[in-house]
């Protein structure tokens, strides 16, 4: 992985937590895996996620996918 990783692993230990707990509030509508990259963009926008890889960001969308949204390619 890219030198973010941390941040990365960071998140993606988080995220199921966060849902579980319900601390997430409000989903925005995500149909596609488009829109769900977008969001994902929107997120690691953060600062304090530190700057991404385009590599990082694929590895997102496709973990949030996989165990959350189940969308089609």
């Amino acid at each position: 992985m890219a030198p973010n990783a941390p941040n990365l692993a960071a998140l993606l230990n988080m995220a199921p937590s966060a849902f579980a707990s319900g601390d997430i509030g409000m989903l925005p509508l995500i149909e596609s895996l488009s829109d769900l990259r977008k969001e994902v963009e929107r997120w690691a926008g953060d600062e304090s996620l530190g700057k991404l890889s385009q590599q990082d960001l694929e590895a997102l969308v496709a973990w949030f996918n996989r165990n959350f949204f189940r969308l089609e390619s």
